[in-house]
């Protein structure tokens, strides 16, 4: 059968407004506090658990980086299994409970930090007598513009009865162009399923940086995490004090796990508490300050920073994605006296 495309339309003014109305409905949403109180939690029978969206398409907020989401398992429950194609971070707010990843439990309680990867199946569950809350962060909303975010349910099925997470093909000998393109898949992905997927917090001591805060990773390459380029890292400011300076490409979120402080934008300022989500524009100048005089502040910064700065940074050279001052602008920490590591922390 023949087929004549018969369009008025040239391919100019398609695309013209195409990219204009995308841009157009992202800066109608766009938010830079997006207030806890303002999350509506919703049931969810077919997962068996509550969810409530800050920033994703799933709650009316577009975003087309990253999406964030507040999960509560009632006590003695456990969720169905599911999987998909894009990864995750979950980092545990409140209560107890575990996490069965490709069949493997892991127990947690609070400020433990989860790397659930792309095709594992995964469930939740909660043995106490109270809610257990936890937050995650995905990649989710890039996938779905590129076309191949995929969600598969388990249901109730044993793992061991479902298809395996899918396999890169092993290294081929050779140097034609197919076996190079083997190769270097190869070396990409090996490893990925002995890779690390918690961090507990009992296990983790903060560093003061140059920037001006006490700092960790919760989830990165560099602490044998294996991620599509998420990463995690919890950030404490000092009483009255505050972060140098800076910009980048690709937006950041900034969960505030304890204290009060203010964030300036690109010259406004954004006040925020405790369980707020600060979200920071790509290529915004930014700076975080703690309001607090006798507290610290705890923020957990996530960003999907190799993926798109490697990709974006290539394709506009010479400019270049991150930028400081070239004299940091942070305050001097080494009369600090940092609080307990866990102080703050919910029993």
């Amino acid at each position: 059968m023949r087929t004549v495309t018969t369009t008025k339309v040239t391919h100019y003014e398609v695309q013209k407004q195409r990219r204009e109305s995308l841009l157009e409905e992202w800066k109608r949403y766009h938010k830079t506090v997006l207030k806890r109180r303002d999350v509506v939690m919703h049931d969810v029978p077919s997962r068996r658990m509550r969810r409530g969206v800050f920033a994703g398409r799933d709650g009316d907020r577009p975003t087309m980086n990253l999406d964030a989401t507040i999960h509560e398992i009632a006590p003695h429950t456990t969720t169905t299994v599911h999987r998909h194609s894009w990864d995750a971070i979950a980092f545990v707010e409140s209560g107890r409970g575990w996490t069965e990843i490709d069949g493997v439990r892991l127990d947690w309680k609070p400020w433990d930090t989860l790397h659930l990867p792309s095709w594992a199946w995964h469930r939740h569950g909660n043995d106490e007598d109270r809610p257990a809350v936890f937050h995650t962060w995905s990649v989710q909303p890039m996938l779905e513009q590129f076309g191949v975010a995929l969600l598969e349910d388990g249901g109730d099925t044993p793992v061991r009865e479902l298809p395996p997470r899918p396999k890169q093909i092993a290294s081929i000998p050779g140097d034609d162009p197919y076996a190079r393109r083997a190769q270097r898949l190869w070396r990409q992905w090996e490893g990925t399923e002995s890779a690390r997927l918690i961090t507990r917090f009992d296990d983790v001591r903060g560093l003061v940086t140059k920037r001006g805060a006490r700092s960790l990773f919760l989830v990165d390459r560099s602490i044998g995490y294996h991620t599509a380029g998420l990463s995690a890292v919890m950030h404490e400011l000092a009483p009255g004090l505050y972060q140098s300076r800076h910009r980048h490409g690709g937006e950041a979120f900034l969960y505030v796990v304890s204290g009060n402080g203010h964030s300036e934008i690109d010259g406004a300022s954004h006040t925020w508490e405790q369980g707020d989500l600060i979200v920071v524009d790509h290529w915004a100048w930014h700076q975080h300050f703690n309001d607090s005089r006798d507290r610290t502040a705890r923020l957990i910064r996530v960003h999907n920073f190799d993926a798109l700065y490697d990709m974006i940074r290539i394709l506009l050279d010479p400019l270049d994605l991150f930028e400081e001052p070239p004299r940091l602008d942070a305050p001097d920490l080494s009369g600090v006296v940092w609080p307990d590591h866990f102080e703050g922390r919910p029993e």
